[in-house]
Parts: structure tokens; sequence; C-alpha cells
């Protein structure tokens, strides 16, 4: 999950949060409201029919029958006395509804099945309704009565219903609208981060004198830019210092490597049948040591001078004739092994390159296909070319590379098998150096291997 989205989520469930809490606080208020406006119509209404009934019942019952009816229609009513427990009054839908009893001085909400007749309902027969049932203690001329009164709530219920949806699809609206703005602002807030890291990826070794622009202000995105700086200055003073070392070695060992091989040969050709059998053999060692140093150091010397390059002066080479004049060189090594090689070479290879430098990354992988290889075993070279591309494929029978060592192949110094590396004479720098003359020619390079079986070696080269 990227920085981006998880603040969006963030500043969206925050808002979502805070909104549901303001939401049911307004909900509250809203709904508490009428149901106080109910409960102040529902005592008035229990005052006045209870005078109506109990104050000189007979006479008032007479005088006003109309209002006492037309009160009692609209509520359910019951009056009785709270000693006796004697029914004094109850309306029409009291004697048709069923509703539970309610302590005086509380209320509650209540579900009962009303008739038809005496609710209005858009449904036929009998169906349920919801009512609101308070319970008033009313005292007159000494003495007390008990009133409890309900009111059907099914429109209030409705309109309740309403609000709740109307809350929930504005938090839901707004909870969208809000995710879109603070994706938005976080892809405002996060925009240097993205520049940065675009800049950062194109930074390599070959170019690590490029820089991160940083402002003049003190946010974090600034010194961030200044720490990434810091960090650049302070690896290519050590890439600087490591090629520089290397280079310099390089070149301060060969001059002696060269005087003590010229020795070595002088003092084998002058005295090789008057010297002691131990003494030619050491003597051959030291030889061996001397040519395998000079061989290290000059390929060392050529990785310092790659790795500084980062152009070329392209030519046209004829990469058929070049591949066909490295495999007339190996043919006398292959033939001593007895391996097969087989070349299949269009003709009109082309690309515009580097004559000298594809010469020596394609001679280093056939001497690998040569060196790493069996008695009796088989090399093929195959040349392709496309529209856009040039493809090279050396392959090769022989021990193979274990697949978890294929992706340091490439790396400096390193080598498969140490014993074996040496036995050839191997640096661990060819296919390093390789590497790099093909990157410089814009090219790739894939090693794929089956460890006790084949090695395969594949170049690009755009055309």
């Amino acid at each position: 999950m990227t920085v981006r989205t998880r603040i969006t989520l963030f500043i969206a469930g925050a808002g979502f949060i805070s909104s549901l809490l303001f939401s049911i606080i307004v909900f509250y208020e809203l709904v508490e409201q009428p149901f106080d406006l109910l409960d102040r119509v529902l005592q008035e209404e229990a005052h006045l029919v209870t005078r109506m009934n109990v104050t000189k019942q007979g006479e008032l019952a007479s005088r006003f029958p109309d209002a006492i009816y037309q009160t009692a229609d609209r509520y359910w009513i019951e009056i009785y006395e709270q000693d006796t427990h004697k029914m004094l009054f109850q309306s029409s839908q009291a004697k048709s509804v069923k509703l539970p009893p309610v302590r005086p001085g509380f209320s509650a909400i209540a579900r009962a099945s009303v008739p038809q007749r005496l609710i209005r309902t858009d449904q036929n027969g009998d169906r349920g309704a919801t009512f609101r049932i308070k319970t008033f203690l009313i005292e007159l001329d000494g003495r007390l009565f008990v009133v409890q009164i309900a009111k059907s709530i099914e429109h209030l219920e409705e309109e309740i219903w309403e609000l709740v949806f109307g809350i929930a699809a504005g938090l839901i609206f707004s909870t969208l609208v809000l995710c879109a703005i603070s994706r938005f602002m976080a892809g405002k807030i996060l925009q240097p981060i993205g520049r940065m890291n675009d800049l950062v990826q194109d930074i390599s070794e070959k170019n690590l004198d490029q820089r991160v622009p940083a402002g003049e202000g003190r946010d974090e995105f600034n010194e961030l830019a200044r720490t990434i700086n810091r960090m650049l200055d302070r690896l290519q003073y050590s890439f600087t210092r490591q090629r520089n070392f290397l280079f310099d070695t390089s070149h301060e060992l060969k001059t002696p490597l060269t005087t003590m091989r010229l020795a070595v040969d002088q003092i084998d050709t002058a005295s090789r049948e008057n010297l002691p059998s131990l003494v030619r053999d050491n003597l051959l060692r030291l030889n061996t040591q001397v040519l395998r140093m000079d061989r290290l150091v000059k390929d060392l010397l050529s990785l310092s001078a790659l790795e500084t390059l980062t152009s070329i002066d392209a030519t046209p080479v004829q990469i058929t004739e070049l591949l066909s004049s490295l495999a007339g060189e190996y043919q006398f090594l292959t033939e001593a092994r007895n391996i097969t090689m087989d070349i299949h070479l269009p003709e009109g290879l082309v690309i515009h390159g580097d004559g000298e430098k594809l010469r020596r990354a394609f001679s280093n992988l056939l001497d690998n296909a040569v060196k790493y290889n069996i008695d009796g075993g088989r090399i093929e070279l195959t040349g392709d070319s496309t529209a856009d591309k040039l493809t090279v494929t050396i392959f090769n029978t022989g021990p193979g590379v274990a697949e978890a060592e294929i992706p340091r192949v490439f790396d400096q110094f390193f080598r498969v098998e140490k014993s074996r590396s040496l036995q050839h004479g191997g640096s661990g720098l060819g296919l390093a150096i390789v590497k790099r003359i093909i990157e410089l020619h814009g090219g790739k390079i894939k090693f794929e291997s089956r460890q006790g079986a084949w090695t395969r070696v594949t170049v690009s080269l755009p055309v």
C-alpha cells in the first residue's frame, strides 16, 4: 500500500468517525424533540379528558359530549382510580387495542395490532402500529387517578427512518468526497517525494555527480533532499577513491610484473638445463603465477578504463566477420579437447559500435565456453537479427552454474568454483568486463545455466 493511499485512508477514516459522532448527536437531538413535544401533548390531553370525565362527571358528559368523543377517538385512553383500580373511562381505541401497562410517570413505545377502522393506513385489514405510551398520576378533588394515554406514531416513525437514511446517505457522500479531496491533497503533499524518487532512480555509479535539488526552506522534504545529497557525496567520494586505488595499484604493478616476467624468461632460457629439477619446477610455478598476475593487472586496468567511459565512438562493425574470426582463433583449442563447435551466423550482421571492445567481449565469452567445457563437448555459436536488435547466443556443455549463483556471475572477482578458476587462470573479472562493454553499447546480456549440463549466454545489441 502506497503512502498516498495510507494518508487518504487515514484522513477519510478520521473524517468519517468525526462525522459519525456528530451525526449521532444531531440525530439524538432531532428525535428527542418530537417525542418531548408529543409527551407534552399527551399530558395536556390526559388532564383535559380527566377533568371532563371525572369532575362532576354526569353534568360535563351531557354538556360536552362531542368534545369528549372527538378527543377520545384520536387517542388510546384509560382512566382508573388509583386506590380501587376501578376503570372510570376507556376510549374506543383502548377497547380494541391491547397495550401493556406503564407505571405512572414513565413512558414507553410499544407495537400492537390495530383495526383498519381505528387508524389510517395504506394497508387493508389488521396491521401493526407503533404507539407512544405515557402514564400520568392526576389529582382532582382530593382523589388520585391514573391516566394511561397513547398515540400512534406511524408518521413520526416514517420520518425518523427517512432521517436515518438521509444521515447515512450524507455520511457516505461526505466520506467519498473526503476521500477524493484527501487523495488529491496527499498527492500534492507527496509530489516532492515523487520528484526525488525519479531523480534518485536515475543516479547510479556512472553518474554519481548528479544531485537532488533542495530548496531554501527548512521543511522535511528539503531536509530529506539535503540528507540524500550528503549521502551521494560520500558514495561518490568512496567510489572515486576505490576506482583510483584500483587504477593506480594496477598501473604500479604493471612495470614490476613485466620486469619479473622478463627475468624469469631469461633465467629459464639461459640455464634451464643446468638447474636442478626442484628449482626448475619452482621456476615454472613462478612463471605461471607471474603470468596470472599480469593478466589480472591487465583486466583491472581494462575494467577501470571501461568504468570511466560514458559513451563510445560508434562505427559500423561486421559482427559476422568478427565472430567467424574469433571462432577460427579458438579452433586449435577446441580440436585439442575434441570439442565440436557449431556456427550458425547469417551473412551481413552489422551494428554500430566499438569493434575492439566487442571483440574483447565475445572473446571472453568464447574463452569461457572452451575453458569450462568437457572433453568431447559441444559449443554452439548462433547469430540472429531483427529490425531493431541483433542477438548472439553462445551455448556450451559443461559443469554449468548453480541456480543460486547465477545472479552473481557478473560481479567483480566472483568465481563459481575457486579451485576450478585458479586451474584455468581465471580472475573473476571476465564477465564483469563483458557486461560493461555490452552496457556501453546499449545492449543487454543474459546468463542461463543448468548445473552439471550446460551454460548459455545471450547478448542483445541494438541495431
